[in-house]
């Protein structure tokens, strides 16, 4: 497939540019930050660190351009993202190249979250008219009391690569249906990605400083993220990735009280009763944790089964690990190496392996595994491996299961196998968690269902309205007749 070539820098390297009002910005090469291959480990081209000026020139067209493009009718919004999901429809095949070149991520994964873009986008298309509807209050003063949903402002949005053209299309979707303008700060990890997304939806005809798009290389991230929000017109900000990614931005928010939605990891468990489809539920718990590398913030990392289905679990669990040909490749070399240590750690806390070795497979790959008898503190039992792994931990009962599923951080998806619905529901009443799948694996989501992130997995629901809803804030209007007497 051909592709229009990037422009060069001063050194003559292919560069991602940042993008300001619809327009590309080259900056010097001493900007410029190499996007690396993890298969290959070659550089497949370059990216450029925004400066502090380009930064606030990104959020200055946004702010300029939400001037008018609040009052955009709803209809025309909805026409709009209908014409960009006709053209995501239509770039399925780029999108996925360009994602695996950049993530390496594997083709299945690439195609699939490709697919989904135009999924997302006429969902929130479809969702609109409901989400941006006000209403009328009674009021205790005998006046008219209306309330009407306006869009908060500019927006910066932090999409993740793992996910990286539907995630951030999401967001820029949902943002843009409620009347909002939009910075995107683009993974330093897949740019190229990104500038696809951000062109798409000006080719769809949005105004051109609707969507603007920066980016940082690890070091300057800090910095130019929170250029972005100390800007006096920047009025949100959504960030999908890590607790920790989470945590600092979220503290720079604060300082300068702007929201945050925060999607951030988790540990997702997958309970087993003593009722499953012991061989449905083993084979959706081997996918859920060993997808796309185990680099998915609601895969499945802890497997919480009844000791009296326990050996017969176990044995049809490793024969579907068994029968799953690759878990894929990391995003990067030290990713990979991370997620080793991790596993590494767990074996020399006294966790044994029930199947796998958890040994590097290539330069940035590591082999499938299940443990068991893993220590309640190591680093695999408490946090986010982002690896193609889980433990089982053996209960005794279903409460046993409750407790023990909701005794981490993470609140984003869980899982129940059960063969009762009633038993399912009980129990997913239960659950502190933002999702629930009955006989399903954690890394499951609908775009018309809220992805909700609760206790330390972030804050807020995403797709369809419950995404739009996130950017408008309720206003309330009094209408006063010129001749009523005040008693006030």
């Amino acid at each position: 497939m051909a592709f229009t070539p990037l422009p060069e820098d001063d050194a003559g390297r292919a560069c991602v540019p940042n993008i300001i009002d619809g327009k590309p910005v080259l900056l010097s090469s001493s900007a410029s930050f190499p996007v690396t291959s993890a298969r290959t480990q070659e550089v497949l081209h370059y990216g450029q660190t925004a400066s502090v000026e380009i930064a606030t020139r990104a959020v200055d067209s946004a702010a300029s351009t939400f001037k008018t493009y609040k009052n955009t009718p709803v209809y025309e919004r909805r026409r709009l993202l209908l014409r960009t999901a006709e053209l995501f429809e239509s770039k399925v095949e780029e999108c996925k190249i360009r994602q695996m070149r950049e993530t390496s991520c594997d083709e299945a994964w690439a195609k699939f979250t490709a697919m989904q873009t135009s999924t997302f986008c006429r969902e929130v298309a479809g969702a609109v008219g409901s989400a941006v509807v006000g209403d009328i209050q009674p009021s205790y003063s005998g006046f008219t009391s209306l309330v009407f949903k306006e869009p908060v402002g500019p927006v910066l949005l932090i999409p993740p690569w793992n996910a990286a053209v539907v995630l951030c299309v999401r967001g820029i979707a949902n943002a843009l249906a409620a009347g909002c303008t939009v910075v995107v700060k683009a993974s330093e990890l897949c740019p190229w990605t990104h500038q696809l997304v951000v062109e798409t939806f000006h080719e769809a005809g949005f105004p051109p400083g609707a969507v603007n798009m920066i980016m940082a290389d690890r070091p300057a991230g800090p910095k130019i993220t929170e250029a972005v929000i100390v800007h006096k017109a920047l009025r949100k900000i959504e960030f999908i990735g890590s607790a920790a990614v989470g945590r600092s931005i979220g503290s720079v928010a604060a300082k300068h009280l702007k929201p945050i939605l925060m999607e951030l990891g988790d540990q997702s468990p997958a309970i087993v009763l003593d009722d499953a489809d012991l061989s449905n539920a083993a084979k959706l718990c081997a996918r859920g944790a060993t997808m796309h590398h185990g680099q998915v913030c609601f895969s499945t990392e802890r497997i919480i089964v009844q000791s009296s289905v326990q050996d017969e679990f176990v044995r049809l669990l490793v024969g579907a690990v068994q029968e799953i040909s690759s878990a894929g490749i990391a995003i990067s070399k030290v990713h990979a190496e991370k997620a080793k240590a991790t596993i590494d750690d767990a074996i020399r806390g006294g966790a044994k392996f029930l199947f796998g070795n958890g040994e590097m497979t290539g330069s940035a790959s590591v082999a499938p595994s299940i443990l068991t008898d893993v220590d309640r503190n190591s680093a695999l039992s408490t946090g986010e491996a982002f690896a193609p792994t889980a433990f089982l931990v053996a209960v005794e009962t279903e409460e046993e299961a409750i407790i023990e599923a909701n005794s981490r951080i993470g609140g984003l998806s869980a899982s129940v196998f059960t063969g009762s619905y009633e038993r399912g529901l009980r129990v997913s009443r239960e659950l502190e968690f933002g999702m629930v799948q009955v006989n399903n694996m954690t890394l499951f989501a609908e775009p018309s269902r809220p992805a909700t992130c609760f206790k330390g997995s972030g804050w807020g629901s995403n797709n369809g309205r419950y995404g739009i809803e996130n950017f408008l804030y309720s206003k309330a209007v009094s209408l006063v007749s010129p001749n009523a007497k005040s008693e006030h």
